[in-house]
This record gives C-alpha cells, sequence and structure tokens, in this order.
C-alpha cells in the first residue's frame, strides 16, 4: 500500500491493517491446552491398544473422544488473558 492510501484511509477515519504475526495472534498454550491435549494422545493411543484386543465397542468411543473432544478443544481453547500465565516480559 502506498503512502498516499495510507494518509487517506487514515484522513476517513478507518483503521490501517496490522500484521497478522502480532502477539494478539500468537498461540497462547499453557498447562490446561498441555493437558487437554496430553489427554487426547494417551486416550487415542489407548483406543488404538483396546482396538488390538478386538473389542468393537469400546475402541471406536475412545478414539471418538480423543479426536473429536479433547484435541479439538485442546487446540481451540481460548487463551485466558488475565491469568499471566504463558505471558512473556517483566512484571511491573
Amino acid at each position: 500500500m502506498s503512502n498516499r492510501a495510507r494518509q487517506r484511509r487514515r484522513k476517513r477515519g478507518q483503521p490501517t491493517p496490522t500484521s497478522p504475526s502480532g502477539p494478539d495472534r500468537r498461540l497462547g498454550f499453557n498447562r490446561v491446552h498441555a493437558l487437554l491435549l496430553g489427554g487426547g494422545v494417551v486416550v487415542a493411543v489407548a483406543g488404538f491398544w483396546v482396538l488390538s484386543t478386538g473389542s468393537i465397542s469400546l475402541a471406536p468411543a475412545l478414539l471418538v473422544l480423543a479426536y473429536l473432544v479433547l484435541i479439538p478443544i485442546g487446540l481451540a481453547l481460548p487463551r485466558d488473558e488475565g491469568s499471566g500465565e504463558g505471558k512473556t516480559g517483566t512484571a511491573g
């Protein structure tokens, strides 16, 4: 975007586009995210182990729980802004 376009955008009161790689766009993984993802992996491994023993009812339930519940929630859960956990910088 040229300088003139930026100036016109500012004059009209429109915000300038920002880069999507700022601190607000970072993934904020904390202990809860790690526990959900780790639990999903453990449940998936348990599901495959139960599947290898021949279970056709428990194994699919465990795999669905892992792949459709625990892992997606662990990835999509919003970052908790108020806890301060996972933030970098100095306390002041």
